[in-house]
């Protein structure tokens, strides 16, 4: 078979990307450390060795493209500095604007009925994008009755009483003249300059922009029960700034680059015209694509400009952007964090799960350990915990997979809770609304599919922290998961009888 040598894939990607598939060496450290492999056509090494001799049609009509779980673990592992999850976002939207079909059907479904409930109410409804998806899942002939009927219709009813689930969308509103003219100041008023260069301004020392999140409004409300409570207790004034829109997530990135950069970059707009210097967020996705964003508009000059632009905000830094564990150990710090313990956590033996947004990146999360993380393991020793040592602590759990191509996220889970068990964990304590939801929805199903006896509870930092402060288990939304964590802190003496 004879291989033409064509540069001209390679110079889309650099001209989208800055990308520069010629550094790739075929080291293929990158497929060694992809938890998704197995389950491509093409490996990521294979890819990028493909965009070099210019095989488009081979690439952009890949399996490989469309369910990449976006873990960065490729981008971080690279010894050339390759941004080879960019790559692939790169050419997923390419295949899509030329028309070329996804081999994996269900994953643009995805995104467009994620896009759909972004771009009316400026946030992601969850229960809405469930029921478009599954409609259009049904008229492609690719929905599975099986799965709906046995493990989806029970988990829905389940999330609904709870509260898990919200009939209505949370929409993204602001004032009737889309500003807060209670905390604007004289520079910030209707009259000056649209786009204007933000700087460093000074706030309330303990005032914190508190960003939420999608999932924290519906899926993961215990998270944000639980974060409120603590923050009770550690003297955090969380501020929820009005109008927040979806950070896009994966239908974002996976389907428009400049819109991936701009959603985030326009709540940063209403923080600063708030006068937040620095800003939360629990959701591992969020803190992810904000943190990307900056980074991109930091470093790219045109965009910077093009975004100003469009939403009349320039950034320039002046507010910093953290996720909300880092908030816990870094400003805060395990001593205080530990002052209001009443209830040790003894005998309680956590697996920390960090997930894979939270550190990597190392360029843009600017962890010091994006491998094996411990910050949260600290934290856990100073409430009176034992953080074992596992193996998984950073490993993808699929992600949004779980949405469109639900193998692949049940086989990950899997591997997760398997380790955890091994190691002697009693449970698993997470930071991330995506990973949580994976891992403690799931484990009736991943113990049918897998022949296991996975029963392990799956909780948010913030709530064992809760429990250590002796808050009751329903203010923190302990009785909302499906695993039973209430159970395992009662038979630890942890919580009341």
């Amino acid at each position: 078979m004879t291989v033409r040598f064509k540069t001209d894939l390679a110079r889309e990607i650099r001209e989208r990307s800055g990308e520069n598939v010629f550094l790739c060496y075929q080291c293929k450290k990158c497929t060694a450390g992809c938890p998704v492999a197995p389950y491509f056509d093409l490996t990521p090494n294979e890819v990028l060795r493909a965009c070099q001799f210019g095989q488009a049609d081979l690439v952009l009509n890949s399996r490989t493209i469309s369910i990449c779980a976006a873990c960065e673990t490729c981008s971080t592992r690279c010894p050339q500095g390759i941004d080879i999850a960019r790559i692939m976002d790169e050419l997923e939207i390419m295949a899509q604007d030329m028309g070329i079909k996804s081999k994996a059907p269900t994953v643009p479904m995805f995104y467009k009925s994620a896009n759909r409930g972004i771009d009316w109410f400026g946030r992601m409804w969850e229960l809405g994008l469930m029921a478009e998806l599954y409609i259009r899942e049904f008229f492609a002939g690719e929905l599975d009755f099986g799965q709906l009927f046995k493990y989806d219709i029970t988990t829905a009813v389940k999330m609904l009483r709870s509260g898990k689930l919200k009939i209505l969308p949370s929409i993204a509103r602001r004032a009737r003249n889309g500003r807060q003219r209670e905390s604007l100041e004289p520079d910030m008023m209707p009259g000056y300059p649209e786009t204007r260069r933000e700087g460093p301004r000074e706030t309330t020392a303990d005032l914190i922009s508190y960003y939420p999140g999608c999932s924290l409004h519906a899926t993961g409300i215990e998270f944000n029960m639980s974060t409120k409570a603590i923050a009770e207790k550690l003297n955090l004034n969380l501020v929820e700034p009005e109008g927040w829109v979806c950070c896009g997530t994966s239908p974002a990135h996976n389907t428009n680059y400049y819109r991936s950069i701009k959603l985030p970059m326009q709540t940063l707009a209403i923080a600063r015209e708030l006068g937040h210097s620095y800003m939360t967020m629990p959701c591992a996705a969020c803190f992810s694509r904000f943190r990307i964003a900056m980074h991109e508009v930091q470093n790219d000059p045109e965009l910077r400009q093009k975004i100003a632009e469009d939403i009349g905000y320039e950034f320039s830094g002046g507010i910093k952007v953290d996720n909300l564990l880092d908030t816990v150990t870094d400003r805060v710090g395990y001593k205080a964090a530990a002052k209001p313990v009443v209830k040790p956590l003894h005998g309680l033996k956590v697996a920390s799960y960090y997930g894979c947004l939270l550190t990597r990146p190392p360029d843009v999360t600017k962890a010091e350990h994006p491998e094996y993380p411990m910050n949260m393991d600290h934290l856990m020793e100073a409430l009176g915990a034992e953080a074992v040592d596992w193996s998984y602590k950073t490993d993808c759990c699929g992600g949004s997979l779980s949405l469109s191509t639900l193998e692949i996220a049940l086989d990950l889970s899997q591997k997760i809770l398997k380790n955890a068990i091994e190691v002697g964990a009693d449970v698993i304590v997470t930071a991330c609304p995506l990973c949580h939801a994976n891992l403690d929805l799931r484990q009736k199903q991943i113990n049918d599919q897998f022949g296991g006896q996975f029963d392990i509870p799956i909780v948010y930092f913030t709530q064992l922290m809760g429990v250590a402060y002796g808050l009751d288990a329903k203010k923190l939304g302990m009785d909302k998961h499906f695993s039973d964590a209430i159970g395992l802190l009662k038979t630890k003496g942890l919580l009341a009888g």
